[in-house]
């Protein structure tokens, strides 16, 4: 039926755009924040590109991610 065609273009257009806003929120904010304000830190005078940022945010949780999970394997 056509209704169901539109429909189901409308929730895929939904859903597209929802998954957009929360990978931007993940990238945007949390990455290159994250590396931006590492960067910043140890560099002040010079401004962070976002390749940079980005892989210094990754970095940066790529450890957290790790130093908790290490932290959890030695409680136990």
């Amino acid at each position: 039926m056509p209704l169901d065609d539109i429909a189901g273009e409308a929730l895929g257009g939904v859903f597209r755009f929802i998954a957009r806003l929360v990978s931007e929120i993940v990238v945007e904010v949390i990455l290159r924040g994250t590396g931006a304000m590492i960067l910043r830190r140890l560099r002040p005078k010079h401004e962070p590109g976002e390749t940079a940022a980005a892989l210094a945010g990754l970095a940066f949780w790529g450890a957290v991610i790790a130093l908790v999970f290490w932290a959890f394997r030695m409680a136990r």
